[in-house]
């Protein structure tokens, strides 16, 4: 008997991106499969859409709308508790998965002490400066083998472990994929990387939202830093705080200016350091977008300077 895999597709606001979502996952080479789309309080036309497209499909699919939004984690617990699946996917509503992207993944749980398969996150098309400064950020390893982490648009777990770690949703955006990875490390689980594995992310197209984006991520990082007991913040975060401090002192001493120049262009070489890491962008291509990565990296140090006050200053959680 065929290994039965839920397929989890949460959604918010992304009613132009579902039909091709959608279209990738009744064209999967793998036939047993339920479709479990998860309707985050989406306040545009997404529910009708959903309706209308259940309607015309051939494939299993349920949608579930939430009554209030509850995040990426909190929209993925509502998902695993109404799987039906002995393997439990995931990909968002702005991917499109290849048409063998389901069996790749299926694959690889034969191996023992497998809980999580995670696969290949290719860019999609690029038609701006906002989506090529984020080509190849969706990085996970440069080949096939086990792995401290997967992302969260492209994963797989084995159900039952899934349905006894679930993801923390504790906060609404970011690294909730990550932790629960780490969760699973700690305790003695493997995780693999299957490149053959393929989805085709889109990247955020205006400067608004990818700006909004990277703020999340900043603020969130800090609260997965507490949770894992780790340094405060992200080094290139650390060194963007000293050059601010740096920069407060500099009208009572000019030197601080130049540490502070200093301090900020380390900080920009390391984002350089992990675009040469991701491979994914030609030298040119670097040499251009990295005035503009520098520059969105400012929102991820906001975000992370709200975390800082919120779960370091305050102690909230």
């Amino acid at each position: 008997m065929a290994t039965k895999v839920s397929i989890i597709v949460i959604t918010y606001n992304a009613k132009d991106d579902l039909k091709e979502c959608l279209a990738s996952l009744e064209n999967q080479n793998y036939n047993e499969k339920e479709i479990l789309v998860i309707n985050d309080a989406s306040t545009d036309d997404t529910l009708n859409f959903l309706k209308h497209y259940k309607t015309q499909t051939s494939m299993e699919m349920t949608v579930i709308s939430n009554e209030r939004n509850l995040g990426v984690a909190g929209a993925r617990n509502v998902g695993i508790q109404h799987a039906g699946g002995d393997i439990i996917a995931f990909m968002d509503s702005d991917c499109v998965a290849d048409p063998n992207w389901v069996l790749e993944l299926v694959k690889e749980f034969k191996h023992k002490d497998i809980a999580a398969v995670g696969g290949s996150i290719f860019d999609g098309h690029i038609s701006n400066i906002w989506e090529l400064v984020r080509k190849g950020h969706d990085y996970v390893a440069r080949s096939e083998g086990y792995v401290p982490f997967i992302k969260g648009c492209n994963m797989s777990f084995d159900t039952n472990v899934l349905k006894k770690y679930m993801f923390n949703d504790e906060i609404k955006y970011g690294y909730e994929d990550l932790l629960l990875c780490d969760y699973l490390i700690d305790d003695g689980y493997r995780i693999l990387y299957r490149p053959e594995a393929v989805v085709h992310h889109k990247h955020r197209s205006t400067l608004r939202r990818l700006m909004k984006q990277m703020y999340l991520r900043g603020y969130s990082s800090i609260w997965y830093l507490k949770k894992r007991k780790k340094f405060f913040m992200y080094k290139r975060h650390f060194l963007l705080l000293c050059a601010l401090f740096f920069v407060l002192f500099s009208k009572i001493n000019k030197s601080f200016l130049y540490g502070s120049l200093f301090l900020f262009s380390v900080a920009s070489f390391y984002l350089l350091l992990e675009e040469i890491k991701f491979n994914k962008k030609t030298v040119k291509e670097i040499i251009y977008t990295i005035p503009f990565r520098v520059f969105i990296e400012l929102f991820h140090f906001a975000g992370a300077m709200a975390g800082l006050i919120k779960f370091r200053v305050l102690k909230r959680k």
